[in-house]
């Protein structure tokens, strides 16, 4: 596991679904780091209808570790990934 930071969050392996989205309900900003299969998305937004692309990666292998910053109540998915990863 790793060390717990002083804002008492910590890194974890998550387990998420394809094309589903997932709200930060943790009551701080969090961290996502996605291995994404190639031409793939992550789209984060205060609902589910307004969002944005923040990442889109193209056919290189070495684009394929992403991340983003998602706010405290807002909403974030990805479309395909190999592991997901959140510092919550």
């Amino acid at each position: 596991m790793w060390p717990q930071r002083p804002s008492g969050q910590v890194w974890k392996t998550v387990s998420r679904n394809n094309n589903t989205w997932y709200q930060n309900t943790t009551g701080k900003p969090i961290q996502l780091a996605i291995g994404l299969l190639t031409s793939r998305h992550i789209h984060i937004g205060p609902s589910t209808s307004n969002y944005v692309e923040v990442i889109h990666t193209g056919s290189d292998h070495s684009e394929a570790m992403n991340g983003a910053i998602v706010p405290q109540g807002h909403y974030y998915r990805t479309d395909v990934k190999r592991t997901w990863t959140e510092f919550r």
